[in-house]
């Protein structure tokens, strides 16, 4: 069975599912072996991964070429950012099949643009333009006509969330319009995480006809996560996944959990240079034994 129809059939089973963010093929290793049920590759941790910011300087060749080598040596499912669907209706048409070839169980196509970048980059909001929603729908349509697999399409609104209910109510319209265009999933809309409002999150997740996925940050890495006028300083990243899964979420997904590693990594390297030494490193680093195991070095020895 493909890594895409058994993500199909887990979700149709009802099943709660948590990814993590993979910037390479051993970092998507490390999460398998974690026991984590979805692997995600999103444009800024692999981006930043090639020490670039998410603006686009990356190709969907690039990233097809590592979901191909990422899905040829893991089985958990990947889920990979399709953008805005690279183009024209018959752009997604195009790179579909090839993210589907590579092994892609699922792809997230949102509604911005023309021009791409992280929304969360500074300038951002005076740079990025939403898509018309029947433009976006076309993407999906396109996708969903072009696949020949069991690829699912998650779908994405860019659509800000200024508190007032018209944006609550064009979040709503527009996600409705992707799934009636053929998206499987949709992400939960940002009137509901980002306000951390579960009341809103699981009336969301009652109203759809297909399973939600709701995606944050870990706490802390991102200022302006915590809602305006929050009472105890504390975002949708610090909610348990239990109470996520409460409201009906099926998928919940982070994408920046390289910067943990990362942080690891330069804490560790300060110690050594502090301490004129390796030892530092000793009780940090993966053993070589356990890094020739993610690397699968076994089976090279089979001839």
């Amino acid at each position: 069975m493909s890594a895409s129809a058994m993500l199909r059939n887990r979700l149709l089973a009802g099943d709660k599912l948590v990814s993590m963010g993979a910037w390479d093929v051993l970092s998507a290793k490390v999460i398998e072996r974690a026991g984590f049920d979805m692997v995600a590759l999103q444009s800024f941790q692999w981006a930043a991964g090639w020490g670039l910011p998410d603006i686009a300087i990356t190709t969907p060749s690039d990233l097809a070429t590592l979901t191909f080598r990422m899905a040829g040596e893991i089985e958990t499912p990947i889920l990979v950012d399709f953008e805005e669907g690279y183009g024209s209706p018959g752009h997604a048409s195009y790179w579909v099949r090839e993210f589907e070839r590579a092994g892609a169980a699922a792809l997230h196509v949102d509604d911005k643009g023309p021009v791409h970048m992280c929304p969360w980059l500074p300038g951002s909001e005076v740079r990025i333009e939403v898509s018309s929603a029947e433009y976006t729908a076309e993407i999906i349509s396109a996708m969903a006509s072009a696949r020949r697999d069991d690829v699912l399409i998650i779908a994405r609104t860019q659509v800000k969330s200024d508190g007032l209910s018209t944006a609550e109510e064009e979040q709503v319209r527009r996600l409705t319009m992707y799934i009636e265009a053929g998206a499987d999933v949709v992400y939960a809309p940002k009137y509901a995480t980002m306000s951390n409002d579960l009341t809103k999150l699981k009336s969301f997740a009652e109203r759809v006809p297909v399973p939600v996925l709701a995606q944050f940050n870990p706490p802390g890495f991102i200022e302006g996560y915590i809602p305006e006028g929050s009472k105890d300083g504390r975002s949708i990243a610090d909610r348990s996944f239990e109470e996520i899964f409460d409201c009906g979420v099926q998928i919940i997904n982070t994408s920046q959990i390289y910067a943990v590693a990362y942080r690891a990594l330069g804490e560790t390297l300060g110690m050594i240079r502090e301490e004129g030494s390796l030892q530092p490193a000793r009780s940090k680093m993966l053993k070589f034994q356990e890094v020739l195991d993610l690397l699968g070095y076994e089976r090279f020895q089979k001839q």
